[in-house]
C-alpha cells in the first residue's frame, strides 16, 4: 500500500485542545518540580567530570539521573525523536538534504578553523554568526549557544582534543542544558523544550538532541563526524556538509519554535496526560482521507512506544509508532476478522510509522495472561487464518502468545496483533537482537535471516502445545 507521508507541521497543528489543558495537579509539573528539587544548581564544568557524572546517574533511585545512553540500560520510552519532529528531521536530513556552493564553502572554512585547534575555531564561530541563518549574529553567543526570548536552542562545547581536559564536553553539554532549561521546565510543561546539543572535541563534531519529559533526555543523534577529511574523500565531505545543512536547518525550526512557544495555560476543565506523548497529534484517515485528530490517554506497555487515545469524535483508539511493519499482513488478517482494523498509517520523520487502529475491546486479553487452556477448534481456526496469510504470500515473523488476543467471555473469538516483523515471503528478515534464549524459535530464526513461513508454523506449534487442550 501506499505510505503517507506529512510534513511535521501538519502532524501537529492543531492539536485537541484538552491535550493542552493543565489542573491545578498537573502531573508533568508536579514531576519535573521533583527532578529539579533532587537536582541543586551546579556549575556544568563542575558536573562534566565522568565521575562526578557517574555519580549522578548511577544514583539508586534514579532521583537525579538523566537518560543519555551514559549507561545505555538506562533510557525513555519515547525517544526524543518522538518528543519533537526537529530531530527526527535532523536525522532525515543528514541522509538526503541538498548541498549547496553556500554550505560547501562553510564546511571548507570550518574545516579549516576546527583542524586548527580551539582558538582558531572560536574566532570563526565569533565572526560567522551571518552564516548560521537561523538567528541574528548578535544572538549567538560566542560559540556556546544560539537562544531567542531566552530559551537556547543549540548549545555547542569544544575541547582542543579528546582527553585534554578533566571534563567530557558530551556530560558538560548536558549540564549546561539541565542549567538553561530550569526556570521553564515549569512554566511550559507542555513543551518538550527542544535542544540540540553540539559536542565538537579536536576535529570531530557530534550532535545530540536534549528535551524535557517528566526530566531532561538526551539521545545521540550522530556518529562523531570527522573535519580532517583528505580533499579527495568524497563520501565524508559529503557526510560533513550534510549534517552542517542538515544543523542549519533545524536550527531555524528551532528558533521558529521558541519565537512563537508561550507559557502553558492553567485550565481545569480537562484531563491531564500523566507525562509527555509523542508529539503527532492527528492522523489522514485510510478510509474517509480526511484528518483526525486525537489526545493521548495512557501509555499501554512501558517497554514499546503503544498508546490509547481519543479521536475528537469520541472513537477509542491504538496508536503505535514503529520502525518497520506490514501494513498488508495486518489488513489481511483483519479483513479475516481477527485483527484491529487499521485507521491510520503515516511515514514520520526519523524513520518512524504512525500506526492507528481500533482499540480492542476491554474483555481481550493476551493470550499468556489466560490461566485456562483453549478449545482445540480455536487453534483449528488460528492455523486456518495464517495458513491463509502464507498462500498470500506474506509472513507473520513472531506468532507467541503475546500476539495473540483472546476474549474472555467468549473462548472462540481471538486477535493477531504486531506486525513489526511482518513482510513479504523471501523479503522478510528478523530484526537484530532477536531473544532465542527465551523465547523458543526455530533454529534458523536469528538476526538478519529470511522468516520463513515453517517459522511461523513452528512457534504456533510451541503455542498449542502450551495453550491449548488436546
Amino acid at each position: 500500500m501506499t505510505v503517507l507521508t506529512r510534513t511535521h507541521s501538519s502532524l501537529t497543528k492543531p492539536p485537541p485542545l484538552s491535550y493542552h489543558h493543565i489542573g491545578n495537579d498537573d502531573p508533568i509539573t508536579t514531576a519535573r518540580k521533583a527532578f529539579l528539587t533532587s537536582t541543586p544548581k551546579e556549575r556544568p564544568s563542575n558536573t562534566g567530570t565522568p565521575s562526578t557524572f557517574r555519580t549522578r546517574q548511577h544514583d539508586p533511585q534514579r532521583l537525579k539521573s538523566m537518560p543519555c545512553g551514559r549507561p545505555r540500560e538506562y533510557e525513555e520510552t519515547i525517544p526524543v525523536t518522538l518528543l519533537h519532529p526537529v530531530f527526527g528531521q535532523f536525522l532525515d536530513d543528514c541522509q538526503t538534504i541538498d548541498v549547496t556552493a553556500e554550505d560547501n564553502s562553510f564546511i571548507e572554512h570550518l574545516a579549516t578553523a576546527i583542524t586548527n585547534g580551539l582558538k582558531l575555531l572560536t574566532w570563526y564561530f565569533k565572526t560567522t554568526a551571518s552564516t548560521l541563518p537561523s538567528t541574528k549574529p548578535a544572538e549567538y553567543l560566542t560559540n556556546a549557544e544560539m537562544k531567542v526570548n531566552g530559551h537556547r536552542y543549540v548549545i555547542a562545547e569544544f575541547k582542543n582534543e579528546t582527553g585534554s581536559t578533566s571534563t567530557e564536553p558530551y556530560f558538560q553539554a548536558i549540564g549546561y542544558y539541565l542549567d538553561s532549561t530550569r526556570e521553564y521546565a515549569l512554566k511550559f510543561s507542555r513543551s518538550p523544550l527542544p535542544c540540540l546539543l553540539l559536542t565538537i572535541f579536536g576535529p570531530y563534531m557530534v550532535f545530540a538532541g536534549a528535551a524535557w519529559n517528566l526530566r531532561p533526555t538526551v539521545q545521540i543523534l550522530s556518529t562523531p563526524i570527522a573535519f580532517h577529511f583528505h580533499s579527495t574523500d568524497i563520501h565524508n565531505r559529503l557526510t560533513v556538509a550534510r549534517h552542517m545543512a542538515a544543523f542549519r536547518k533545524a536550527a531555524e525550526r528551532l528558533n521558529e519554535y521558541y519565537e512563537n512557544l508561550t507559557e502553558t495555560p492553567v485550565l481545569t476543565s480537562a484531563p491531564v496526560p500523566p507525562h509527555m506523548f509523542a508529539y503527532p497529534t492527528s492522523y489522514i484517515s485510510l478510509h474517509s482521507n480526511t484528518l483526525k485528530h486525537f489526545w493521548y490517554v495512557i501509555e499501554l506497555d512501558s517497554d514499546k512506544l503503544v498508546f490509547s487515545g481519543t479521536e475528537d469524535e469520541g472513537d477509542h483508539i491504538c496508536i503505535k509508532f514503529v520502525q518497520t511493519y506490514s501494513c498488508d499482513v495486518h489488513n489481511h488478517f483483519a479483513s479475516l476478522g481477527c485483527a484491529p482494523a487499521l485507521r491510520g498509517f503515516e511515514k514520520i520523520a526519523g524513520g518512524w510509522f504512525m500506526v492507528v487502529m481500533d482499540m480492542l475491546p476491554d474483555d481481550f486479553e493476551m493470550l499468556s495472561a489466560r490461566t485456562g487452556r483453549l478449545p482445540l477448534s480455536v487453534f483449528t481456526d488460528i492455523s486456518a487464518k495464517l495458513e491463509s496469510l502464507h498462500e498470500a504470500g506474506y509472513v507473520h515473523g513472531d506468532i507467541r502468545d503475546t500476539n495473540i488476543m483472546v476474549s474472555k467471555t467468549d473462548k472462540t473469538r481471538f486477535m493477531i496483533i504486531d506486525f513489526d516483523w511482518a513482510g513479504s515471503i523471501e523479503e522478510a528478515r528478523y530484526p537484530a537482537c532477536v531473544n532465542y534464549m527465551d523465547i523458543v524459535r526455530p533454529q534458523e530464526a536469528r538476526d538478519g535471516k529470511k522468516i520463513l513461513r515453517d517459522h511461523d508454523n513452528f512457534m504456533l506449534q510451541v503455542v498449542k502445545r502450551w495453550n491449548f487442550m488436546d
